[in-house]
């Protein structure tokens, strides 16, 4: 939003009675930006999300060594930017499993028991073929592009993306008995378009919102063989962020110029902070000024208009 000013007219206004001169020559070229939002981070409630797996090692379904084993709790916390329209997962965020119990086999395939997210078993060949599976360590992120909330604060699921990062140590450790022995542990990663109808939600009520995402995400993994396990992921994430004051976009409400000085007036909650910034070729930036705050809605910053062409940011 770019506007310019006559020298010869003092006093002119964005956003006042005076309607800008866009076109004006030789005048004072003016314009205000805002920087992209901070993602803002909520933590997981680790009694309200839960993902239970399903799925098949070659072709035969998965079954639960104990009981509980295929379900767990997560915990961790989700990234995400907001504007009073729309959120967007950018990534970044840490959704982890926690351990169900303690389950077969050990981390490098051996035979034992020890703690793990998941603990599954399968029997091929008509049963001649015994397999015992782990998966531990399980990590999961979250992308989307820009998504639009309803009237109602919902918004679509089928557009997240759910990945096991490259970089994380999730890891399937499995041990198969009978006609076929063989054990191992093959690191996991992936990602999965959410597959639910189910509609995510965020909740603000004052100070607090809640997050929640139904899940149904699918990856294949190769353990035994390539693309011989198939893990779905299904369940809901849900979490919480509290802030002194839940973060909406500044509303610019006025830009002035009168001797030389300019002057913006917008509007935000009362009590955020904000750092103004200005430019004369969109490129470079300087500070002009940090912490400009109020305790209203209503904030207001002057400073020197120098050169023929000042642009202005605002950034928290």
């Amino acid at each position: 939003m770019f506007m310019s000013y006559k020298d010869n007219a003092p006093g002119a206004k964005c956003g006042g009675q005076r309607r800008p001169n866009l076109f004006a020559a030789g005048g004072l070229a003016l314009g205000v930006a805002l920087a992209p939002a901070m993602a803002d981070v909520f933590t997981l409630d680790t009694n309200l999300s839960s993902l239970t797996i399903s799925g098949t090692v070659q072709g035969a379904s998965l079954v639960q060594q104990g009981a509980g084993s295929l379900t767990t709790q997560y915990g961790g916390t989700i990234e995400a930017t907001q504007t009073a329209s729309s959120i967007q997962f950018p990534g970044q965020s840490l959704i982890a499993a926690m351990n169900s119990g303690n389950w077969q086999p050990l981390d490098d395939g051996s035979a034992g028991l020890a703690a793990a997210n998941y603990g599954a078993s399968v029997n091929l060949a008509a049963g001649l073929v015994k397999v015992k599976a782990a998966l531990r360590s399980l990590v999961l992120d979250v992308t989307s592009s820009a998504l639009t909330f309803n009237s109602t604060g919902q918004f679509a699921s089928t557009d997240l993306t759910f990945l096991i990062p490259t970089n994380a140590n999730s890891a399937l450790s499995y041990l198969v008995t009978g006609l076929v022995d063989s054990s191992g542990s093959t690191a996991v990663s992936g990602q999965s378009t959410n597959n639910v109808t189910t509609l995510a939600t965020l909740v603000t009520n004052g100070e607090a919102q809640t997050l929640t995402i139904p899940v149904n995400a699918q990856f294949t993994f190769s353990a035994n063989s390539t693309n011989d396990t198939i893990l779905n992921l299904a369940g809901q994430l849900v979490a919480f962020r509290t802030a002194a004051a839940v973060a909406t976009a500044p509303i610019l409400q006025s830009l002035t110029v009168q001797t030389q000085v300019v002057t913006l007036q917008w509007q935000a909650p009362a009590g955020q902070q904000f750092q103004v910034q200005s430019s004369t070729d969109l490129m470079a930036w300087q500070i002009n000024a940090v912490n400009v705050t109020s305790g209203s809605s209503n904030y207001t910053w002057s400073g020197p208009a120098t050169g023929t062409n000042g642009y202005f940011r605002l950034k928290q």
